[in-house]
């Protein structure tokens, strides 16, 4: 049986050797701290100095608001003057009225007037007297929008036969009577009777 030879360290080396083990130890902490403490450090000056750009994760600010404009409005022009309208439709109290004053316009279905002023009440009439036929016309309108001819109260007869009599209504406004004649015929419908027409309607507008 072979003899065990004697141990090569005692309690001391082991000692000695658990004290260096655990001052590695403490040295590799403090070191490990001392990196981590300073990567923090350099993070934070690298950020607030602009060294490093922001991730891609970093949501985006939305896009500034434009502001709204409002679409321009429809452009709105004054001529400066009395507007005339394209057309009056019969007027049921005109037609009413020259029914009474000149009853053979009572058969005849009204039609319009091709022009007349703003504001203005009016009816025609095809009519038949005789021989003769045309188009009696009767327009009630305010004295001031009356159209250039017929602003006057007066009797004209025009060379074309027709004959026109105009008459200041009780109210205010002007009474026009126009007999015309078609085309073909001798003269106009009526014409020894138009200024009695106009003088009855004034009487009544």
């Amino acid at each position: 049986m072979r003899a065990v030879p004697p141990a090569s360290f005692d309690e001391g080396d082991v000692s000695t050797a658990s004290r260096r083990i655990t001052a590695r130890r403490r040295m590799t902490a403090t070191a490990g701290g001392t990196v981590v403490a300073a990567a923090v450090l350099v993070g934070g000056i690298g950020v607030g100095a602009g060294w490093f750009s922001p991730s891609s994760d970093t949501v985006a600010s939305p896009p500034p608001a434009v502001p709204l404009t409002a679409a321009p409005g429809p452009r709105i022009e004054s001529t400066g003057g009395t507007p005339r309208s394209t057309g009056c439709q019969p007027d049921a109290a005109v037609v009413a009225a020259v029914a009474s004053a000149l009853p053979e316009a009572g058969s005849s279905t009204p039609t319009s007037v091709r022009s007349c002023p703003t504001g203005a009440k009016a009816a025609a009439f095809s009519l038949r007297d005789g021989a003769t036929a045309g188009r009696v016309t009767v327009v009630i309108s305010p004295a001031g929008a009356a159209q250039a001819g017929q602003s006057t109260p007066g009797d004209v007869q025009r060379p074309d036969g027709a004959q026109q009599s105009v008459r200041k209504a009780r109210s205010g406004k002007l009474v026009v009577v126009l007999s015309e004649p078609e085309s073909g015929s001798p003269g106009a419908p009526f014409v020894s009777r138009v200024a009695n027409v106009a003088g009855d309607l004034a009487t009544r507008f």
